[in-house]
């Protein structure tokens, strides 16, 4: 029988409960370990191509950004050469000039912003590919800029799009940073988007439970990638870290089973809505409540692992390994909604209690707009955009000492039927400062106590995952 590990870093462990100090938070160290988080280097979050050495978002909300850690205090000047469309190139021309609800798109660094300048702001004609984009940038054309005063510490800079109408589209370039004389630019990894998007670099491993590789689908409609009524998917890396209190998340969820309505019913293949020969519907499964934490079939998880080699099958992996594997299930869009099919993000059109509700053009932001033969993500990703601590969702690993782990997100199994995985902005976080880790009950100074991951205590620990607790102190080592 597997074990299962639900979180287990900040799970009790006996009398004595792992808590967060007043003083303590969790810094984004991702790009100091991580390896292109967003599948092109430098860059976190999600975009769907790179083309002609210029980045882009076509049909929905996004946001990617790099964390330039321990910048020094001053005035800076970020530029880009950036533009933005909010839906057809008819409708944006006729439309968007002037009309604050329809520029959705901007440049940030921490929390301040610039609008994108539109893409047929003071002009009659655009560029209308990447190709010409690019010609337009070279020549200097959309160019923003923002000016900020920065306290110091770690800085974000980046570009977000909070979402439009269907056939939106942004195209961004050569981001530059300064700071008076001083030219920081060079500190923005991959800043003029000369390496492009590759789902399946080396840095990632993609072999699934059935021993295959499966990438991640993207060009679904804005910056989120998925996996839905496909094969079983692993992208896994290994990091090397510091002993240190961590966790590795993403904007994600699962939802199982096909696209519903109110009442459950599930979109047919041929675009209408009805009972399918599944199992149960989403709806059902919320209804229900039927989450098992430990439901390798049908659920999909964030990992990590100690071992040497990526686990394929998580669920073999933490039987064979014994614990060496710890997984998070991600919790469904029913879920995180509390059963409110209104709120959740959907990747068809959405069903009503009467049927069909196709929604009239440019007339409400950030839905799918008609039948799609595999679905779209313009709701996913403008929810993730909208309200990302909604959605993010963490595994979370203490280490004694440095150590070699894979991080990912993996599902052994093609079930339920039509099941959907939509995943944005990986992210690893380290815990910092003074007593980030105490134990309200803890042992005598000097003494060292060694538990299983089930809570045991164990005499003499060898070749495995424990849990120590010293003084007041709990962390989670690997013992070899």
């Amino acid at each position: 029988m597997a074990k299962f590990n639900m979180k287990r870093s900040s799970m009790l462990l006996g009398a004595a409960v792992v808590m967060l100090s007043a003083t303590a938070g969790y810094r984004d160290v991702t790009g100091q370990y991580m390896q292109n988080p967003a599948f092109l280097p430098g860059w976190q979050g999600a975009l769907t191509d790179v083309n002609f050495g210029v980045g882009e978002v076509y049909n929905g909300a996004f946001n990617l950004y790099q964390v330039l850690p321990d910048m020094p205090a001053g005035e800076y000047t970020l530029t880009v050469n950036a533009s933005y469309r909010c839906g057809t190139n008819e409708y944006a021309k006729e439309n968007q000039a002037g009309n604050a609800e329809l520029n959705t798109t901007f440049i940030y660094a921490n929390g301040n912003k610039q609008v994108v300048k539109g893409l047929f702001e003071g002009r009659e004609a655009a560029p209308n590919s990447l190709e010409e984009i690019n010609a337009a940038f070279t020549a200097g054309d959309y160019l923003n800029t923002l000016t900020f005063n920065h306290e110091g510490g770690d800085l974000t800079v980046g570009i977000c799009n909070t979402g439009c109408y269907n056939e939106e589209w942004a195209a961004f370039d050569n981001f530059k940073l300064v700071s008076g004389d001083k030219d920081y630019t060079e500190l923005i990894k991959n800043a003029d988007f000369a390496e492009g998007l590759d789902v399946k670099a080396a840095c990632w491993n993609m072999v699934n439970s059935a021993g295959g590789e499966k990438t991640p689908d993207v060009n679904k409609g804005g910056g989120v990638y998925r996996k839905t009524n496909a094969s079983p998917y692993n992208f896994g890396q290994q990091v090397e870290l510091p002993a240190g209190t961590y966790r590795f998340s993403a904007l994600t969820f699962q939802r199982y089973g096909g696209a519903g309505n109110y009442d459950g019913n599930i979109i047919s293949c041929k675009g209408e809505w009805k009972l399918q020969e599944v199992e149960k519907s989403p709806k059902q499964w919320w209804d229900d409540k039927s989450y098992a934490e430990d439901d390798f079939v049908n659920n999909a998880y964030l990992y990590v692992s100690f071992e040497a080699d990526k686990p394929t099958s998580l669920s073999t992996s933490i039987e064979m390994l014994e614990e060496n594997v710890t997984v998070t299930r991600l919790k469904g869009n029913w879920e995180i909604c509390n059963g409110d099919y209104a709120a959740m993000p959907e990747n068809e059109t959405r069903g009503t209690a009467e049927g069909t509700e196709i929604v009239p053009e440019y007339t409400v932001k950030n839905v799918v707009p008609g039948w799609c033969d595999s679905g779209m993500e313009r709701e996913s990703a403008a929810a993730f955009v909208a309200d990302p601590e909604k959605w993010r969702q963490y595994v979370e690993f203490t280490l004694e000492e440095p150590a070699k782990v894979w991080i990912g997100l993996g599902k052994d199994e093609n079930s339920p039927a039509q099941y959907w995985n939509p995943f944005a902005d990986f992210k690893l976080e380290v815990l910092e400062g003074e007593g980030a880790v105490e134990s309200i009950n803890g042992v005598a100074n000097g003494v060292v106590e060694y538990y299983n991951l089930q809570g045991v205590r164990v005499a003499q620990p060898e070749n495995g995952i424990f849990i120590v607790r010293e003084g007041n102190k709990v962390s989670k080592k690997v013992i070899r």
